[in-house]
């Protein structure tokens, strides 16, 4: 049977954190904080330092205690809203058949040029984002095994490299199943009861705030 682990990087408190922890704790399961270590900023805050991301993962799912076929979720700490509980969660990724799943967003960011080599452009989510994903430890081992630590990666960068270079390893959630990035999505379309959020009839799981302006989070917190 397999193994589920939430995952989350945080150098840092945060209020968001504390929901999160709250929002799992409440469900009797747990997560898994890594990077507390570091006691430093990372991210928008920081103007990068997004490796510290792909380090914090890569250590986790290189753990030899992890089996295959465990499933690894992964979202980033200090700007995402948890709609749901593991049973959930593990049937809709498992309804998606396919090993890794990414959230998608409007934009191709951090490099725009990539955008040209994304097959679904007409889609209103049509790239990756790598702030919200979930897949099995073979699947995320076998993108990670070579990766080499640099403070100033840019994890959504090398992300968006593995999809485009493994592209029957991940898929992008493109309608919302499990994952909703918000930026430059259209608020209007967008109702919170204080626990589930709908986006255009949809009821993703996780919400995530992405991007450098964090207003709408004052909407979950």
């Amino acid at each position: 049977m397999n193994q589920f682990y939430y995952i989350t990087v945080a150098t840092k408190p945060h209020t968001v954190l504390d929901k999160i922890k709250e929002t799992v704790a409440a469900n009797n399961e747990s997560i898994h904080i890594l990077g507390l270590q570091e006691n430093r900023d990372i991210g928008w805050n920081a103007k990068g330092n997004f490796g510290v991301k792909l380090r914090e993962v890569k250590q986790f799912v290189d753990n030899p205690n992890l089996q295959d076929d465990d499933i690894i979720l992964f979202t980033d700490a200090y700007d995402v809203i948890y709609c749901s509980k593991q049973d959930e969660i593990v049937a809709r990724f498992k309804e998606m058949n396919h090993p890794i799943i990414f959230g998608a967003e409007t934009d191709c960011n951090p490099d725009p040029r990539q955008a040209i080599h994304y097959s679904k452009r007409d889609e209103e989510f049509s790239y990756l984002n790598s702030g919200l994903f979930i897949g099995y430890v073979w699947a995320i081992r076998n993108c990670t095994n070579h990766y080499v630590y640099d403070d100033q990666h840019d994890d959504q960068l090398f992300w968006t490299m593995q999809y485009l270079k493994h592209p029957s390893l991940i898929q992008l959630d493109y309608h919302n199943k499990l994952f909703l990035n918000t930026y430059n999505m259209n608020w209007d379309e967008f109702s919170f009861n204080g626990q589930k959020g709908t986006y255009r009839n949809r009821n993703p799981l996780f919400i995530h705030v992405n991007g450098p302006n964090k207003t709408e989070l004052s909407i979950f917190i």
